[in-house]
C-alpha cells in the first residue's frame, strides 16, 4: 500500500484547526475502508469497522439523551473497546474522561464529580470502583455488554472545531486534580501536525502501550488514524517492562513507537548491555517526557543498525501533547540536547517578566500560542486565567492568547529551544508531571502533621519524591503510616519514597524554608520496616537485599518491605532482573516478579525456578540452591479414597528446625482452592502459601478435586456432594495419618462455600478467602466473562478457547452448574453459626466484596460469629472461569498465615 504522505499538505493548508477531528477520521475511512485500523491480541478491526461500531455506540449515547458536550468516563484497559469508545464518544458530541483504575477510590470519585460525568464506560472487572456514582444516578455499564442499534451510519450530530473532544486531569497545586479541556479543533490541529512532522504513513503500525489517562496514548492513537495507519494495542500478557519491549516490537512488527524518556534510557541500557540492535521493522522512535541524556543518545546510535527517525518531543497537556521537536543528526553530541522548533500550527515564545521577547541566549519563560491550545481548566476560571493570557507582543496590534508553561527556556542561534528548569517547583518525574502542592495539601490533613514540604532529588539517575514532614518537638510518626495515608488517596508515582520528621523547618533570614539545610541522601528514611524478623538471612535473601539496595539507593531494607512502596518502579525491575541474571544466570519473569514483590515471597519463588544442581555447574547458584532447598518441605502425597475415587492431595510437612516444629505444633491446615488447575496463578500463589505454613511448623495439605491431579476429571466426578465428601475423608485422613491435635482449614472463593457446607467436625479455625457471595451471581459473570473473551478473537481462536474452556471446567454439566447457582455466603446461622470452627474469619478484597460483606467487616452487625476483614493489597482475577481463581496477594498470605498461627 502507498503512503497517504502526500495528503498531509492539502490537509494542512486546508483543514488544520477547522474541521472536527471525527470529519476528518470518517474522510480516512473512506479513502482506506478494509485497511487494518487497530489490532488487539489476534482480533483485527479494519477502518470501516471501526467506524461502524463507534457510530452505534454514538446512536446509544444519543437515545441516551447525551451529547452537547456532555462528559463520559473511560474506564477501560487498552483495548479495540477502548478506542471504539473514545470515538464513539465523540461522534455523539461527548467529550471523554479518562478514569485509570489505579487510582485510589477518593481520586476516581473526585473527578467524576467535578468532570460531571453522565455515564462511565467500564470494564466488568471495575464497576465496583463506582458504586457510589452509580448510586447518585450515573450509569456504568461495559461497552461489550452494551445493547447496540444496528445503525451503522453516523448519527446526525452538528460538530464544530470548537466542540470539547477530552479533558484529561493533571496533577493540581491546590490538593485537587484540574481537568484539561480539549477541543476538536486543538485535536485536529496536533494530529495534522503530528503526522506532518513525523512524516506518518499508511504502513505504520503504531504501538498503543501507554494507560489511557497518560496524554501519550492520544498520541499513539489519534494521529494513526488520519494516515491509515494501524494502531497495535499491547496485549494484556505483555508487561510494561523494558526487558519485553525488544521482543514486542519485533513479534508485532512495530514501526512507530511513542515512548517516556526514562523508559527509553532504560531500554537503550539493556540493549547496550545485550549487544542487541533496535528492532529492523522500527522506523520511528518519539522520546517524551523529561530531559533526554545525550551519552543515552550515542548509544542509541551505536546499537542502531538502520535507519530510524528518532525525535525529542515536548509539551504540556495544556498544548494539546506535543508542542516542540528536536530531530537531532546522527552525529548530535552537544549537552544539552535541545526541545527544538514548534510543531506547524504552533508558536513559541520566550518572555520576561513584563512579558516581552527576550534576546538569544538569554534565559525567560516559555510561552505556547497556535491552534492547539486547551480551552481551559474546567470550572476553574482561576487558574485559567492565571495560565492563560492575552498577550500584544511588541510590533504586533492584535493580542495572541498563549499558555504560560512555567518553563525556563532560551533560544539558541541556530534557532532552537532548550529547556532551562522550571520556574516554579513542578517537577516530572517518569513523565508524570506532578505539582507537589498536591502532595503537601493530602499530607497536611493527617492529625500528626504540621506542615510539609515535598522536594524532588536524583541520585545516580534515578529521580524520587521526598516528604519533608513537621511533627512537632513531641510527635511520633512514621514514615510507613505516612505513605499508606498518602497511597490511599493518591496515584502510586505521587507517593514519596523518602521522608523526613522534623521538629521544624530550618529557616532562611528572612524567615523562608531553607532549602540547602534541609536532610536528604543517607539522612532520609524509607518506609521499610526492619526489625530482627525481617532481617535478611539466606543466601537467596541476601543476594536480593544487595541488588535492591543498589538498584533503589537505600542504606537497608527487610526482606517483608514491598518493592515499589521503597520507591520501585517498573524500570527499575527491570534493572534488578538484568543484575540478577548477570550474577547468578537465572531468568526471572517480569510478571512473576510484579507478583512478588517482597524479598521474602521472591526468594522462595527463585527456589522454584532454579534447575538442580548438577544441570549448572556454577557454585554460587548450587550453593544457594542447596540451602535455600533446605528450609523447603518435603512435598508428598496424602492418598485417600473418597466414593471410590483416589484422591492424590499434596502434602507439605512441617520444615525441620523450624521454630514452631521445635515446639511440637501438630496443627494442619486443609486449603481447599478455588476449582482448577496446577499451573493457574493461583495454585502457583497457594503453593507458596502452603510453603510459608509449613516453614511455621503446619502440616498443609491441598486438596485434590475429584481425585485427578488439582484437575476436574470426568464429567461423572463433578459434583458438589461428593466435593463435600473429598474435603471430609481428606480431613479424617489427615487427623489419622499425621496424628494431629488441632486441624483448620483455609477456603478459596468456591472452595470457601463447600467447606461451609461440609460441616467438618472440630475445627480449631476457620479462614474464607474471598467466597463466592451468590451463586447464581457468579455464574452470570464467569458467561459474560466468557463472551467476552471470546468476542475479541478470530473464527479460528474463538473456536480454539472455548475448546480450551472446556478442558479448564467452564463447560461444567448443567446439573453441577445448578448446584453451584445454590451456593451462597451469607451472615446466616446456617454459615455464621459458631460451631463451624473455633475461630471464623472472612478475608475480603474490595473487588470481590460484596455490600452486605462491606457492612459485616465495618461492623454492622455487632453479634456475628464471624471476624470479616478488608485485606490490605486487592485481589486480582484473570478470568472470572471457575479454574481461574488468579491472584497476586503476598500480603493477604501475610494475613492468612497471621491468624492460623495466632492462637498456637
Amino acid at each position: 500500500m502507498t503512503s497517504d504522505s502526500s495528503l498531509l499538505p492539502v490537509l494542512w493548508d486546508e483543514q488544520a484547526g477547522d474541521k472536527p477531528f471525527v470529519q476528518l477520521f470518517v474522510d480516512q475511512v473512506a479513502r482506506t475502508p478494509d485497511a487494518l485500523a487497530v489490532e488487539f491480541e489476534g482480533r483485527r478491526v479494519t477502518y470501516r469497522q471501526l467506524n461502524e461500531r463507534a457510530n452505534q455506540l454514538a446512536h446509544h449515547l444519543v437515545g441516551l439523551g447525551l451529547g452537547d458536550e456532555a462528559r463520559v468516563g473511560i474506564c477501560l484497559d487498552r483495548s479495540i473497546s477502548a478506542i471504539e469508545c473514545m470515538i464513539g464518544i465523540l461522534k455523539a458530541g461527548c467529550a471523554f474522561v479518562p478514569l485509570d483504575p489505579e487510582f485510589p477510590q477518593d481520586r476516581l470519585a473526585y473527578i467524576a464529580e467535578h468532570a460531571g460525568i453522565s455515564l462511565i464506560f467500564a470494564d466488568g472487572s471495575y464497576r465496583d470502583r463506582f458504586t457510589e456514582q452509580e448510586r447518585r444516578g450515573v450509569d456504568v455499564v461495559s461497552p461489550d455488554e452494551t445493547a447496540l442499534t444496528a445503525e451503522t451510519s453516523a448519527p446526525n450530530v452538528g460538530l464544530s472545531a470548537h466542540n470539547l473532544a477530552y479533558v484529561m486531569y493533571t496533577s493540581g497545586s491546590t490538593g485537587k486534580p484540574k481537568g484539561v479541556q480539549i477541543e476538536h479543533g486543538n485535536l485536529t490541529t496536533y494530529c495534522l501536525a503530528d503526522a506532518r512532522i513525523y512524516q506518518l504513513r499508511s504502513d505504520d503500525r503504531t504501538l498503543q502501550f501507554s494507560t489511557l489517562n497518560f496524554d501519550i496514548a492520544i498520541e499513539e492513537i489519534f494521529p494513526p488514524l488520519l494516515t491509515g495507519g494501524a494502531v497495535i494495542v499491547r496485549p494484556r500478557s505483555r508487561s510494561a517492562a523494558a526487558i519485553e519491549l525488544s521482543d514486542l516490537i519485533e513479534t508485532h512488527h512495530i514501526t512507530a513507537l511513542h515512548i517516556a524518556t526514562a523508559y527509553w534510557h532504560e531500554w537503550v541500557d539493556l540493549m547496550a548491555a545485550s549487544r542487541v540492535q533496535v528492532p529492523t521493522d522500527l522506523r520511528l522512535v518519539i522520546v517524551t517526557g523529561e530531559k533526554v541524556s545525550v551519552e543515552h543518545y550515542r548509544r542509541w546510535r551505536r546499537i542502531c543498525g538502520h535507519d530510524v527517525l528518532w525525535c525529542n518531543a515536548y509539551g504540556p497537556t495544556e498544548t494539546t501533547v506535543t508542542s516542540t521537536v528536536f530531530i537531532p543528526s546522527a552525529d548530535w553530541d552537544a549537552d544539552p540536547m535541545p526541545i527544538g522548533f514548534p510543531l506547524p500550527g504552533y508558536d513559541a515564545f520566550i518572555l520576561d517578566e513584563a512579558l516581552n521577547p527576550v534576546a538569544a541566549g538569554e534565559t525567560g519563560q516559555l510561552f505556547i500560542g497556535g491552534g492547539a491550545l486547551a480551552r481551559g481548566y474546567l470550572d476553574r476560571p482561576d487558574l485559567t486565567e492565571k495560565a492563560f493570557l492575552s498577550v500584544t507582543l511588541p510590533g504586533e496590534s492584535d493580542s495572541r492568547r498563549l499558555y504560560r508553561t512555567g518553563d525556563l527556556a532560551r533560544w539558541l542561534d541556530s534557532g532552537e529551544i532548550e529547556f532551562a528548569g522550571r520556574v516554579d517547583h513542578q517537577m516530572k518525574i517518569g513523565s508524570y508531571r506532578i505539582e507537589p502542592g498536591e502532595i503537601e495539601a493530602i499530607l497536611n490533613q493527617h492529625e500528626a502533621v504540621q506542615e510539609s514540604l515535598i522536594v524532588c532529588e536524583e541520585d545516580a539517575g534515578q529521580k524520587f519524591l521526598v516528604a519533608h514532614v513537621v511533627i512537632g518537638q513531641h510527635g511520633t510518626l512514621r514514615p510507613a503510616e505516612l505513605a499508606e495515608f498518602l497511597r490511599s488517596r493518591l496515584p502510586a508515582y505521587m507517593v514519596p519514597s523518602r521522608y523526613s520528621m522534623l521538629p521544624s523547618f530550618p529557616k532562611t533570614i528572612n524567615g523562608k524554608i531553607d532549602r540547602d539545610r534541609l536532610p536528604r541522601g543517607s539522612e532520609l528514611e524509607t518506609c521499610s520496616s526492619i526489625d530482627q524478623e525481617s532481617e535478611p538471612t539466606t543466601p537467596w535473601e541476601l543476594t536480593l537485599a544487595e541488588v535492591w539496595r543498589d538498584v533503589l539507593r537505600l542504606p537497608r531494607v527487610g526482606i517483608h518491605d514491598d518493592f515499589f512502596q521503597l520507591g520501585g518502579s517498573s524500570l527499575l525491575v527491570t534493572r534488578v532482573i538484568t543484575r540478577l541474571s548477570d550474577r547468578l544466570n537465572v531468568a526471572i519473569p517480569v510478571r512473576d516478579f510484579f507478583a512478588n514483590p517482597t524479598i521474602a515471597s521472591l526468594a522462595i519463588h527463585l527456589e522454584t525456578l532454579m534447575a538442580p544442581a548438577d544441570t549448572n555447574p556454577r557454585s554460587d547458584r548450587r550453593a544457594i540452591s542447596e540451602t535455600m532447598r533446605a528450609r523447603l518441605p518435603r512435598i508428598q502425597t496424602l492418598p485417600v479414597m473418597s466414593l471410590g475415587a483416589r484422591i492424590a492431595n499434596l502434602h507439605y510437612p512441617p520444615v525441620a528446625g523450624s521454630q514452631a516444629t521445635r515446639a511440637a505444633r501438630r496443627h494442619g491446615v486443609l486449603i481447599a482452592p478455588s476449582h482448577g488447575h496446577e499451573y493457574t496463578r493461583a495454585h502457583r500463589n497457594l503453593q507458596q502459601l502452603a510453603v510459608q505454613l509449613a516453614q511455621a511448623g503446619f502440616d498443609v495439605v491441598r486438596l485434590d478435586y475429584a481425585g485427578t491431579g488439582d484437575s476436574d476429571g470426568g464429567e461423572e466426578r463433578i459434583n458438589v456432594e461428593q466435593w463435600k465428601s473429598d474435603l471430609r475423608q481428606t480431613a479424617q485422613a489427615m487427623r489419622s495419618s499425621l496424628e494431629l491435635e488441632k486441624l483448620s482449614v483455609l477456603g478459596v472463593r468456591l472452595g470457601a462455600n463447600l467447606l461451609a457446607e461440609a460441616n467438618l467436625p472440630g475445627l480449631a479455625g476457620f479462614l474464607a478467602w474471598d467466597p463466592i457471595w451468590d451463586g447464581g451471581e457468579f455464574l452470570d459473570n464467569v458467561r459474560a466473562m466468557h463472551r467476552s473473551e471470546l468476542a475479541d478473537l478470530t473464527r479460528y481462536l474463538n473456536r480454539r478457547d472455548s475448546e480450551s474452556d472446556e478442558l479448564l471446567g467452564y463447560d461444567w454439566p448443567i446439573a453441577f452448574q445448578q448446584q453451584v447457582s445454590k451456593l451462597d455466603w451469607e451472615p446466616s446461622p446456617r454459615v455464621g453459626r459458631g460451631d463451624l470452627a473455633e475461630r471464623c474469619c472472612c478475608l475480603l478484597t474490595s473487588g470481590e466484596a460484596r455490600p452486605v460483606l462491606h457492612s459485616l467487616a465495618a461492623g454492622a452487625t455487632p453479634e456475628r460469629a464471624w471476624d470479616y476483614q478488608h485485606v490490605p493489597d486487592e485481589v486480582f482475577w484473570d478470568r472470572l472461569e471457575f479454574t481461574n481463581a488468579a491472584f497476586a496477594s503476598p500480603a493477604t498470605s501475610l494475613a492468612a498465615v497471621t491468624f492460623l498461627t495466632s492462637d498456637d
